[in-house]
């Protein structure tokens, strides 16, 4: 009998496990999204986030809850001396919940669930990088970034590259969160969970076209809405064009509709209507 007893509480505890504990999650992430955010977190978003002034209100209420629930449950590291504030917290924040603000069964599961740490430099930094030639021939040299997306735990930002994005136009922390997102079937491959074979067809298609078009466009030296760093592999290409499409969306639409349209699908948002 108590063997039975045993494995019979091993069973709960592991049902509990797999049941229970991503419930009462959910419930604790429902619950701090419910709380207010402070006037200088709103001020915070009035001045240092572009989009915020073109949300209409369901969206920025949504933005809102989101925004509480990241800042108090993911790690914020400062790295190279750098201090960081919560109005650091409060930006990447709001860039990052931006894509999922729209996205079905958030907050209570897939808001970034797998991500445990936020990591910010200064400025730009330094990682290692190794490539293997033709011949195997390795050369060993280094990379300035300003923005990582590690693995599915840890993401690595410049906060000098963040504050610029109003004059450069490049918003890193986007870039970075859709890589994750791009990881989230794991693979950084260009193509998100999309959820069935034809959606994931109709996806590759579109995306290849165009990702093609830009590597044309840049052989043959003309200009581009997208920048041509997403001609250097899918998976750039879809976090360039992310960047694009919450930045310059009505440019988007008017000049690669089929991509604004997949766009639009996947991440459930519309910014091209967005009026402000």
């Amino acid at each position: 009998m108590l063997p039975f007893l045993f494995i019979l509480a091993a069973l709960l505890a592991a049902a509990f496990w797999l049941i229970g504990v991503p419930i009462l999650a959910g419930r604790r992430r429902v619950a701090l999204g419910r709380k207010p955010l402070p006037q200088q977190w709103l001020r915070w978003l009035e001045q240092d986030v572009p989009f915020y002034h073109r949300l209409p209100a369901q969206l920025r209420e949504r933005l809102h809850s989101l925004i509480q629930i990241f800042v108090q449950q993911k790690t914020f590291v400062g790295c190279n001396g750098l201090t960081v504030t919560d109005r650091m917290r409060v930006v990447v924040a709001a860039n990052a919940c931006l894509l999922l603000v729209n996205r079905p069964g958030v907050p209570r599961e897939h808001l970034y669930d797998d991500l445990y740490s936020i990591l910010i430099y200064p400025t730009a930094f330094i990682v290692p990088e190794s490539h293997r030639g033709p011949h195997g021939l390795v050369t060993e040299g280094h990379r300035v970034l300003s923005g990582q997306a590690w693995d599915s735990r840890r993401i690595i930002l410049s906060w000098e590259d963040i504050e610029q994005s109003h004059a450069t136009g490049h918003n890193v922390v986007l870039h970075e969160f859709a890589h994750y997102l791009d990881m989230e079937d794991e693979t950084m491959d260009g193509a998100p969970g999309l959820g069935g074979k034809a959606a994931y067809e109709q996806w590759s298609k579109i995306f290849w076209e165009e990702y093609e078009r830009l590597r044309d466009s840049i052989r043959e030296g003309l200009p581009t809405l997208i920048d041509p760093y997403g001609a250097t592999a899918p998976a750039e290409f879809f976090a360039v064009v992310t960047e694009v499409f919450f930045g310059q969306p009505q440019e988007l639409e008017a000049q690669h509709a089929g991509l604004y349209q997949q766009l639009r699908k996947y991440y459930r948002l519309d910014p091209a209507r967005w009026n402000g």
